[in-house]
């Protein structure tokens, strides 16, 4: 439980400490996403998602859904033609959450659910793994 709580903290201190490119007033990132995916250890269902950057913080909403993002910046994109987005690690027939990138090219890392880092350790080379980009409108 504590080292739950430290790598929260820590995660939270990182989204502070190196800010997403997209401010509170810039307008909000949005895309449709086909499938119910897990971010954070958290299941959410498919449909039509905002990202918002709340003070440092990502928050990933939905009409009906929601959650906190936790992540580690992953850096800056040379190809900023393709915009920001969304990126899913496909495993077998579960989806994670695993990158954000904004449209300036600024990425955040999703910290993995304990959980999944399990079942990668589990998973056999004949799983099928897919890396899957939704692109925001």
């Amino acid at each position: 439980m504590a080292k739950r709580r430290l790598s929260l903290i820590v995660g939270a201190i990182a989204l502070v400490v190196a800010p997403f490119s997209v401010t509170a007033s810039a307008e909000n990132m949005t895309c449709r996403v086909p499938f119910g995916f897990i971010v954070n250890g958290k299941t959410l269902t498919a449909g039509h998602y905002t990202v918002a950057n709340i003070n440092g913080a990502l928050m990933l909403k939905s009409e009906r859904d929601g959650a906190f993002v936790l992540g580690i910046p992953a850096g800056r994109r040379t190809d900023k033609s393709s915009g920001g987005s969304l990126v899913f690690l496909k495993t077998g027939t579960r989806y994670d959450l695993i990158e954000i990138w904004s449209p300036g090219g600024d990425g955040r890392l999703v910290q993995p659910s304990r959980r999944r880092t399990e079942e990668r350790a589990r998973a056999t080379d004949d799983t099928p793994v897919e890396r899957i980009v939704i692109p925001f409108k």
